[in-house]
């Protein structure tokens, strides 16, 4: 026979109570009661734990209900199978309430070291003792402050007949300080004329020694640029063409047959031709070498102009192109770049005209470029790097970086390189940095240094703020 068929021939369990009232009467009350409590101290349980936040151990507190609502389920059962013979169900509910039975039990062991170590009733009243002690002790500490403060009041009012008194002194001694001060202020001020007018003789002094250190940079090329000029009109090939004139003249009456038949004159065409380009590349190098003397002409006239409005004057803000002002720079220091060999480099970023004070910075850069060259003159080598470089940083700043192969600054120098009237060379003055960083302030910038020491070259790095809208 199957399970299933055995199930169905099971017989509810009224039949083992022979369906006796008083006896069916007892087990339906007894489970029912019980069932009921078992289903209400789970929900007391679960209310305890969520109005105590504090309570410690309370997952215990719901496994507990957990199991004691299983137990409820198993009475509950036992009244439905007094009707109904569904034992396999009963059966189920419990080897549930097994299994939460030694859960539980399992749990509860490691628990009980724990909650035998919580305090007991008998700790906590030492602790209230002695945190009433300590109140106690705190209110001694608040009389004896009290008292304190009234002896401290008692000081104060002493100390303050004092300072009156003391008070009173010192307007005396004001008084005749007053005056004191009166006849010093008149001794300064006739101090301060002098000095106001030595420094005036003295600001005349540096603006005519920075004009004339700026103007000999210029006066420099200059002077290439007529150099360049004087030797090419002395190796022109001018002279040539008068002699084929007068080859020509020779050959008046028979030109056709001379230029025809003479080995010279079938010559003379070609050669003319040839004379003719170089002529025409002599005058346009010629009017190149006119066109730079002229730039250096007008900067020169800018130059004064500046220094002449020195104090005061406004910025002449134009669109610039960046390289083209690099190139102005290292044209007016041609001639010495090119005497001592050194090898110029460019990295100059793309970027479109900006507005700056084109003489100004022209100023800076060609001192710039004339110190690094002058920096590599002690060296006996050849061929030194000069690297100029310019780039526009996130915050939109121009930076113009010369760096050269020199003999570097000393650590110690570095901090007073700007200095009005320092100079590491034997023959310097210390005027081109210092009037170059003034420069650079003044058009709202500023010049940096940056060196590893004797040896290994500096770079100097002017960087100029733009204004917004720049780019435009």
């Amino acid at each position: 026979m199957s399970l299933d068929a055995t199930l169905t021939q099971l017989i509810p369990h009224g039949y083992c109570l022979s369906w006796n009232p008083r006896l069916m009467a007892l087990h339906i009350v007894s489970d029912g009661v019980t069932a009921l409590s078992y289903a209400s101290i789970p929900v007391m349980l679960l209310k305890l734990v969520r109005e105590r936040k504090d309570l410690q151990f309370s997952w215990v507190f719901v496994l507990f209900g957990t199991f004691i609502l299983a137990c409820g389920a198993t009475h509950a059962l036992s009244l439905w199978t007094i009707w109904n013979p569904d034992y396999v169900v009963a059966g189920l509910v419990k080897a549930l309430t097994a299994a939460v039975s030694v859960g539980t039990a399992l749990v509860l062991w490691p628990l009980i070291p724990k909650a035998i170590a919580l305090p007991g009733p008998a700790q906590w009243e030492a602790v209230n003792a002695d945190l009433r002690g300590q109140i106690a002790e705190r209110e001694r500490a608040e009389q004896e402050v009290r008292r304190l403060n009234a002896e401290l009041e008692g000081r104060v009012q002493q100390r303050t007949a004092d300072l009156q008194e003391a008070n009173q002194r010192l307007s005396a001694l004001h008084a005749d300080l007053e005056q004191r001060v009166r006849d010093r202020t008149a001794e300064l001020e006739k101090a301060q004329a002098a000095l106001v007018d030595s420094a005036r003789q003295a600001g005349m002094a540096e603006i005519a020694t920075n004009v004339l250190h700026n103007v000999g940079n210029v006066l420099n090329s200059l002077n290439v640029s007529v150099g360049v000029a004087g030797q090419r009109l002395r190796q022109s090939r001018l002279p040539g063409l008068g002699k084929a004139l007068d080859l020509l003249g020779e050959h008046r009456a028979d030109l056709p047959r001379f230029l025809a038949e003479d080995p010279k004159g079938r010559l003379l065409p070609d050669y003319l031709r040839q004379l003719n380009d170089a002529l025409g590349a002599e005058q346009r190098d010629t009017q190149a070498e006119l066109e730079q003397m002229f730039k250096s002409i007008d900067h020169l006239k800018d130059i004064v102009a500046t220094q002449q409005s020195y104090a005061g004057a406004q910025q002449v803000v134009a669109p610039t192109s960046v390289q083209d002002l690099v190139d102005d720079a290292l044209r007016m220091n041609a001639g010495a770049l090119s005497r001592h060999q050194v090898v110029v480099t460019q990295d100059i970023a793309p970027m479109p005209p900006l507005p700056l004070d084109r003489h100004r910075a022209l100023q800076i850069l060609v001192n710039l470029i004339s110190n690094a060259k002058q920096a590599m003159d002690d060296d006996e080598a050849t061929g030194h790097l000069l690297t100029i470089r310019a780039w526009r940083d996130a915050q939109g700043a121009l930076h113009l970086a010369v760096k050269d192969e020199g003999d570097g600054i000393a650590p110690e120098h570095l901090e007073k390189i700007f200095a009005h009237g320092f100079t590491t060379r034997p023959k310097g003055h210390g005027f081109g940095l210092h009037s170059c960083v003034v420069s650079a302030r003044e058009m709202g910038g500023e010049l940096r240094v940056q060196s590893a020491g004797r040896g290994q070259g500096a770079t100097f790095t002017l960087v100029l703020p733009l204004s917004t809208g720049s780019d435009a």
